[in-house]
């Protein structure tokens, strides 16, 4: 049997409810329901709402929105009321039914849907509706299926999207990664080499020794003569000059910086660390710092021969603490200080 034939039958049956259906009671009454409550999926069936009203006014039927009563059942037509069905309920019965179907196995559950009679609003009943995967009778398959075991068939899930690794990131950017910095590198190199040509610079710098601090003492302390400071009034000057080389041979020579320090912190260190404080070369750095004190902060005015002499016991200075390179009896270089203290006890010149 043919929905179609259950269709028919179903909708005589309600033809004769709504006949009698003025008889029994003058109220509103309205119903829903279907051709059958177990359909094959995939299969139309019919929803019919019946609808008695004696008052004579305008009714209207649920709109449903995308063609969907619920979410898993569609609207495959929308089916006006039969006239015949009109002449036959002349008491003021009316017929709407649509033609429905799903495509999922499940049960669905209609809600209760509103029919409006002018300003009132009259709801339907729930209705529960079966759509499974089942085969017509006479289907030669219907013994190979287990009804009993429905399957399910659901929506096609979205793509999500998986966080990246770092295996797949290299794989993808590795490669343009390392040739970005290759280029990068390269342009650096041509970049220095460009500015070092343009500055008239080797490509690669060569690193000269450093000098002696004795020898650049020595260069300081002539540039300091032939300047002729105090001969020009400059006595200040040429004081805090001739101490300032002074201080930056002791640091080069001894490794011990006093640029910073004063006139007496300069001896200290001089005498704990470096020379006697009998020898020649400390008196004679005594005497430079004590003319030099009395000039910087008592503006004193030497004489002349003290200003010679300074400059002579800083020359004087340098040559006995500087570092002489000696032969020894294996014929290999060692580093001595050249010793000429004139009779005094040999001076303690090396770093305690």
């Amino acid at each position: 049997m043919t929905y179609l034939k259950l269709g028919k039958i179903f909708r005589t049956a309600v033809l004769i409810f709504a006949i009698l259906l003025p008889h029994i009671s003058k109220a509103q009454i309205v119903k829903v329901l279907t051709d059958s409550n177990n359909v094959e999926f995939g299969n139309p069936v019919h929803l019919i709402f019946s609808v008695f009203d004696n008052s004579g006014r305008k009714i209207k039927y649920p709109v449903f929105k995308d063609n969907k009563i619920i979410d898993g059942i569609e609207i495959l037509d929308y089916l006006e009321g039969d006239t015949t069905c009109n002449k036959v309920l002349k008491a003021g019965g009316e017929i709407r039914s649509y033609l429905i179907t799903s495509y999922e196995d499940s049960t669905f559950v209609i809600p209760p849907l509103p029919i409006l009679f002018d300003k009132d609003t009259v709801w339907t009943d729930s209705l529960k509706v079966t759509f499974t995967l089942l085969q017509n009778e006479d289907s030669t398959l219907t013994a190979e299926i287990d009804t009993t075991k429905f399957i399910r068939i659901f929506d096609i899930k979205p793509v999500k999207d998986a966080p990246w690794t770092f295996a797949e990131f290299w794989a993808r950017f590795g490669r343009w990664i390392v040739v970005t910095l290759i280029v990068l590198l390269v342009g650096a190199v041509i970049g220095y080499m460009y500015m070092r040509w343009k500055n008239n610079k080797p490509i690669i710098p060569i690193l000269k020794p450093k000098e002696p601090a004795d020898k650049t003492a020595y260069k300081q302390l002539c540039i300091l003569k032939d300047a002729q400071l105090w001969q020009k009034g400059k006595t200040k000057d040429y004081y805090s000059r001739l101490t300032e080389i002074l201080k930056t041979y002791i640091t080069d020579r001894y490794g011990i910086s006093v640029m910073e320090c004063t006139s007496d912190e300069t001896l200290d260190i001089l005498k704990l660390h470096c020379i006697d404080s009998k020898s020649e070369a400390y008196q004679g750095m005594k005497d430079i710092f004590e003319v030099a004190d009395f000039v910087k902060f008592a503006k004193l005015e030497p004489l002349p021969d003290q200003n010679d002499t300074s400059l002579s016991l800083a020359f004087k200075f340098v040559e006995i603490t500087k570092i002489v390179e000696v032969a020894n009896d294996s014929n290999s270089i060692v580093s001595a200080e050249n010793q000429q203290v004139n009779n005094n006890p040999p001076a303690n010149n090396g770093l305690n």
